[in-house]
């Protein structure tokens, strides 16, 4: 772990045990970094379910791999990033038309997408259903976690560096 004045280098060893004490970790050094100004509860709330979605991915996908986290804190935002070795996203060869925009999941509630903002990265986005069509949880989507970042985020990208064989997830939110 490494920090200075506005970021912090976070190591997770994508052990269940270690969770709950890495996101409160990683939440109090958001919490000293909101600004007067800005909505602290709604910024550590969204903060909370997106490094959950992250950890919890870390530990379903990364595998034995270490996940790297980094946190930084300035210019009226908050950036969240984790780095991986697992395998890549499977979205990332998905791109068989020249369409920029893919939907991945949906259910009654909510349309998740892949837009693609290069040739290895992709930005998420959701769109509401409408509740009179939902009928079970059985038809809550596949990719719940990362609608529930989507959802979470002032936006939220993800990148395969084939030169580093990593997973790169990013989320921004706005103070």
């Amino acid at each position: 772990m490494q920090t200075s004045a506005e970021r912090m280098v976070f190591d997770f060893d994508n052990s269940a045990e270690k969770l709950v004490s890495s996101l409160e970790y990683m939440l109090g050094y958001i919490a000293g970094r909101i600004p007067a100004q800005a909505d602290r509860e709604d910024i550590l709330f969204r903060s909370k379910v997106i490094i959950t979605e992250l950890l919890t991915n870390g530990i379903k996908h990364a595998g034995e791999h270490h996940t790297r986290f980094d946190v930084e804190a300035d210019q009226g935002r908050l950036l969240i990033s984790k780095t991986d070795n697992g395998a890549p996203l499977y979205l990332v060869n998905a791109r068989q038309t020249t369409d920029d925009r893919k939907l991945i999941s949906a259910d009654p509630l909510n349309s998740l997408y892949a837009v693609w903002e290069g040739e290895n990265q992709i930005r998420f986005a959701s769109e509401e259903g409408s509740l009179d069509d939902f009928l079970s949880f059985e038809q809550v989507m596949e990719h719940f976690g990362i609608l529930i970042i989507t959802r979470s985020a002032d936006e939220f990208t993800y990148t395969w560096d084939k030169g580093t064989s990593s997973n790169i997830f990013r989320v921004l939110i706005g103070f």
